[in-house]
């Protein structure tokens, strides 16, 4: 029996996995705010669900994983491997969440995912997961038989493509935004800030959504299309022909509230090379599958 664990800044869920299966019936999700630890929080799960010895466990951290050390960035909760070892199972693995949503990206169902783009067909065995959220990286994905590989990769701090920064510049109208890396721009505060400079509101974006506001639709729908211009060159960096995959708060709430025609309209132009193919574009929805990712790494 495996335990695998998904710690988000907010919330943590837990679940057993037999094999790289979860026990859906074994899901359970718990306030961080709840508990000191992340070991008091897993104490508790264990205790209700009692799943006897276990042989694995896995952990996935919304937050840097440097060796057998991760930590949270928002809250004082640490992780090690040895102290995991030591108190529940003889072999345990610490991966980055945006890590373990590229390890789901095989089991991932109709029903947790929405398509961004429409008749696109896969091809290869390659796939990405790119998230935006309170920052940015990127998961790329190759597809195996014997189970998915997640090699390594960082994004966020690459610099921002020419047409992009161009593009935001304009919307900034002449003022100095800042915005120089990927993750400067496709992040939580980068989203906010190119809404203030945009239209000099005061209100944030996000007490917005939902609200029918026309400033924000009109963001939204720009925001979205600087989108798909990152997702045009991760197709070109990446070839991910099996799909992108975008997860995070920013990328949800973007797509999801209006800006996705706009999304696949963009991404639908021709590619910088006219030898490269389009790949489909989806948006992760099952809140789930870094937990089924944890399971398959």
């Amino acid at each position: 029996m495996k335990l695998v664990a998904d710690v988000g800044g907010t919330n943590v869920r837990f679940a057993l996995a037999e094999g790289a299966r979860i026990l859906p019936q074994t899901i359970r999700a718990f306030r961080n705010d709840d508990f000191a630890t992340f070991y008091a929080a897993a104490d508790h799960y264990l205790a209700e669900a009692a799943p006897g010895a276990l042989d694995r466990m896995c952990v996935a951290v919304a937050g840097p994983v440097t060796g057998d050390h991760a930590r949270l960035t928002n809250r004082d909760w640490s992780f090690q491997i040895e102290r995991l070892i030591e108190s529940y199972a003889p072999e345990a693995r610490l991966i980055n969440d945006l890590e373990a949503l590229g390890y789901s990206v095989p089991s991932l169902s109709a029903d947790g995912v929405r398509m961004v783009t429409e008749g696109t067909p896969a091809w290869g065995n390659q796939a990405l997961v790119a998230g935006i959220g309170t920052g940015f990286n990127v998961s790329p994905v190759v597809i195996r038989d014997d189970g998915p590989v997640v090699p390594k990769a960082e994004m966020g701090h690459v610099q921002l493509a020419t047409r992009i920064h161009e593009a935001v510049s304009a919307r900034a109208k002449g003022a100095a935004h800042g915005f120089e890396t990927v993750e400067h721009l496709f992040s939580g505060r980068g989203f906010e800030r190119l809404w203030h400079l945009s239209t000099g509101r005061s209100e944030t974006p996000a007490a917005l959504m939902g609200s029918g506001d026309a400033d924000l639709a009109d963001h939204v729908t720009f925001y979205a299309g600087l989108m798909a211009m990152l997702a045009q060159d991760l197709t070109l960096a990446f070839l991910p022909g099996q799909g992108i995959h975008f997860a995070g708060g920013v990328a949800r709430a973007v797509l999801s509230n209006g800006g996705g025609p706009a999304f696949a309209e963009a991404y639908g132009r021709p590619l910088a090379l006219d030898t490269a193919w389009h790949v489909p574009v989806k948006l992760i929805l099952d809140d789930t599958a870094a937990l089924a990712g944890c399971a398959a790494a």
